[in-house]
């Protein structure tokens, strides 16, 4: 019999006082894997590479993106979210 634990990654895409960025708060996300520099750097690959996101930000708990100004949030807020189920 085998068993398959999935980890559920409770995250959230919160507003920021400026539009075109959002605040990812990735909870139970074991904290020496989130300041790994290894994992910052392939999320930070992975949000830019989508298209219309500018810049990436880590800090303690999490990751802010930066989109420029001709993208809609919900044209990639999906892509956001699939790369932090992912983790």
């Amino acid at each position: 019999m085998f068993f398959i634990l999935k980890l559920i990654i409770n995250m959230e895409l919160i507003d920021t006082p400026n539009p075109n960025a959002k605040k990812v708060l990735a909870k139970n996300i074991s904290s020496s894997n989130f300041h790994n520099e290894n994992t910052q750097f392939s999320i930070s690959k992975q949000l830019q590479n989508i298209e219309g996101v500018k810049s990436t930000f880590f800090g303690p708990d999490f990751v802010t993106i930066t989109k420029g100004e001709n993208v809609s949030w919900e044209t990639i807020n999906q892509d956001i979210i699939n790369i932090f189920d992912k983790l």
